[in-house]
């Protein structure tokens, strides 16, 4: 991570899922300071009332404990969605535009481009064109956000469930 998470109290849900073995020494690692909720292991559990699909249980748990944010894996651990210290949720969408805002200031953004789906959010397109950034649209999935990026040479795009897909 270029930013140390030095002093960031965060809450991060993993679903009861491979995050729960993760998340700590990622996260921790960075400078956080981690609180893991719904780590159970044994595979009856995944994704059920929690993680990315179900943000409830992880903004009550961020408010709780008084924490910066709270991060949200599914059961396998490849989307993450957000929460606000207050508990409000952060979608893939909003995700993608902190990414891609922060990326185009730092000269990371090849072309200046993201690569979206169908499924994103007209304000996100707006956004990034108020920020010179062109979106390209595919249809739904994360595969299909892959290939295109591949084809036009981007280093990001995603999905709003929360799939960011960064090239480098």
């Amino acid at each position: 991570v270029p930013t140390r998470l030095d002093g960031v109290r965060v809450v991060v849900d993993c679903a009861n899922g491979a995050a729960a073995t993760v998340a700590a020494a990622a996260y921790g690692g960075a400078g956080a300071d981690v609180t893991l909720i719904n780590t159970d292991l044994s595979g009856e559990h995944i994704n059920d009332g929690c993680g990315a699909t179900h943000l409830e249980s992880l903004a009550t748990a961020v408010v709780a404990a008084k924490a910066d944010l709270g991060i949200a894996h599914d059961g396998d651990a490849d989307r993450c969605l957000a929460v606000t210290g207050d508990g409000t949720p952060v979608d893939g969408d909003l995700i993608l535009a902190i990414l891609g805002l922060a990326m185009k200031r730092d000269d990371n953004l090849p072309a200046d481009l993201v690569v979206v789906t169908v499924m994103s959010n007209l304000a996100l397109h707006r956004l990034f064109a108020d920020h010179g950034v062109m979106t390209e649209t595919t249809p739904v999935g994360d595969r299909h956000v892959a290939e295109r990026m591949r084809a036009m040479g981007a280093a990001l795009g995603g999905v709003q469930s929360g799939h960011s897909v960064l090239a480098h």
